[in-house]
């Protein structure tokens, strides 16, 4: 498994390298990658689309080899979308996820604690995974106590990089334009650590998360 990047709204240049999040009106590229993901975006729920958000990610994960993961799903205190419909989607999400097995690729915004609760609550078995983390490094730290990993893209506190163990360390484009490769080589340099040993250490990682729970 050739996996670098595990998060990206791009149509992947290399499509082996790269989980692509596949979002309900682009149902028609997902012949053209290797990976992808797809869920319930909290920015997008509504009560008259919801059951049929939910029956779409049950269509798509069961009838496309290529899924290996849920998401995005969580929850956003900065969006308008009723906090009662996202907490309803992504309770769904957690459920599903878990029972296929899937890791879960989270969107979080102000509302940190309330993810880690639901962590506990739930006490899944498949691996989480907050995308895009920016947080300090006492944030990071919060996280992983609850065995929750993060994936660091193009912004982020080196701080907090350099807490991360590599067995909860991931990284993404998102939607930028800088290549995976690019995201590595800057991480890298901060954790001091070799260029090649990192890629292949992210190779092996998302190996074993998403192949092996």
């Amino acid at each position: 498994m050739d996996i670098l990047d595990i998060h990206t709204h791009r149509i992947p240049e290399q499509p082996l390298n790269a989980i692509w999040n596949c979002m309900p009106k682009d149902e028609s590229l997902l012949h053209r990658v290797d990976y992808c993901s797809v869920g319930i975006h909290p920015w997008y729920v509504t009560e008259a689309n919801l059951s049929e958000q939910k029956r779409w990610v049950e269509e798509v994960v069961l009838n496309t080899p290529s899924v290996v993961a849920i998401g995005e799903a969580g929850l956003d205190k900065a969006t308008d979308v009723p906090w009662e419909l996202q907490l309803n989607a992504f309770e769904w999400q957690i459920e599903w996820a878990d029972r296929l097995g899937l890791p879960l690729i989270l969107h979080v915004v102000k509302a940190h604690n309330e993810v880690m609760e639901m962590k506990k609550k739930y006490r899944p078995r498949n691996r989480w995974i907050v995308h895009g983390f920016r947080g300090k490094r006492q944030l990071a730290e919060q996280y992983l106590r609850e065995g929750i990993s993060l994936s660091f893209g193009t912004r982020y506190s080196e701080d907090a990089l350099r807490a991360i163990p590599y067995d909860k360390l991931f990284f993404e484009t998102d939607e930028s334009s800088e290549s995976i490769y690019h995201i590595y080589e800057q991480a890298a340099k901060t954790l001091q650590y070799p260029y090649e040993e990192l890629l292949a250490q992210g190779k092996r990682q998302i190996g074993r998360a998403f192949y092996n729970g």
